[in-house]
């Protein structure tokens, strides 16, 4: 986890002339999303939040990949349903030791009444971060977890998660700990289905919005050239009744999602350094712009200058990636602790 980390953070954080990577750890606590809800409830996607206990951080801070037992049997039956399709051989189920098994009832129960509450399908993150660097974990190669099985898997392989756990005041000043003050939290969020075409971040300089870019930076989305002065106006709109002078820090990043026309929701708040990904723009130029300016709009203009995956180097091998709904877990497991695929570089990768 920690080498595929460093080598992604690398990539991300570049040395800067104009930009100083030293800030305080309240600005990256401000930004999480167990500090920040509250504050924010009624113009974000609900949300509900689990405590996670020192056992479980270790668990996912562990190599391997070894579920909990109680989930296994849940998954066999799903394999039952469709025995058409593939053959389950029952013996297989037992192969690893009970007592290496991690045991995890009380989480497993709470997750399960968070998404039953928030209607059957969620989103999660830890207290920055989401597991987008894992989506083809699951079978339908999105962030949508319907199970605990589900939210495991995901906080299990992703190094974005590995990140919070680990280095998440890695650039803070002030401070050598790497726990949050109210410690790890699972936050558990609505799912609802999105269009790229309505994801922004927003960079905001002395409580001032100074740039505007589109999320997905690897599509060419012609409906966002068309728009780009009503979506604008929406997110200035947005940010000057709902954002602006409540945020604690003056300098910030948010992201937001354009549902229709003059209906803005927002998504998450990033901190105003290198860490964040500035998408379309660069720190250099982020840091040149003066606050109290009109705001800079960037979109993907042309199909030609469409960037590369963002989390190219998170993914696997396309016949590890097109497992379906029906391969066997116990399978997908055994091949990960042996060693059965590795990061590629490759053209058939994707």
């Amino acid at each position: 986890h920690s080498l595929r980390f460093k080598q992604w953070y690398q990539r991300r954080v570049r040395a800067s002339p104009l930009f100083s990577l030293a800030m305080l750890r309240s600005q990256i606590e401000n930004c999480a999303t167990p500090v920040w809800y509250s504050h924010f409830r009624p113009i974000t996607f609900d949300t509900l939040f689990v405590h996670l206990t020192p056992d479980f951080l270790a668990y996912l801070s562990a190599d391997g990949v070894v579920l909990p037992p109680s989930l296994i049997p849940s998954h066999k039956n799903m394999q039952q349903q469709d025995s058409s399709d593939s053959e389950v051989d029952e013996e297989e189920w037992e192969e690893t030791p009970q007592a290496t098994q991690p045991d995890f009832p009380d989480l497993e129960e709470k997750v399960r009444q968070a998404i039953e509450r928030l209607g059957g399908e969620v989103f999660i993150k830890l207290n920055w971060s989401a597991p987008r660097d894992v989506s083809w974990m699951l079978h339908d190669n999105s962030l949508c977890c319907r199970t605990p099985l589900d939210v495991i898997l995901l906080l299990k392989g992703s190094e974005f998660i590995q990140h919070d756990l680990t280095q998440a005041f890695m650039e803070c000043s002030d401070g050598i700990s790497q726990t949050p003050t109210g410690g790890f939290v699972l936050t558990i969020r609505r799912f609802q289905s999105i269009t790229p075409a309505g994801e922004f971040r927003c960079f905001v300089r002395g409580n001032n919005l100074i740039a505007v870019s589109q999320r997905n930076h690897r599509q060419f989305l012609p409906t966002i050239l068309a728009d780009r002065i009503n979506l604008l106006n929406d997110i200035q709109h947005f940010f000057f009744n709902y954002i602006q002078g409540k945020f604690p820090d003056p300098d910030f990043v948010f992201d937001v999602y354009r549902a229709g026309p003059h209906h803005v929701l927002l998504v998450d708040f990033n901190p105003f350094c290198r860490v964040t990904d500035p998408l379309l723009f660069t720190w250099d130029e982020l840091c040149a712009i003066a606050p109290g300016s009109h705001p800079v709009f960037k979109v993907v203009e042309n199909q030609e200058s469409i960037k590369g995956h963002p989390y190219g180097s998170n993914r696997v091998p396309q016949d590890i990636a097109t497992i379906n709904n029906q391969q066997d877990i116990n399978d997908f497991v055994n091949m990960f602790n042996n060693g059965k695929f590795e990061e590629s570089d490759d053209d058939d990768d994707l």
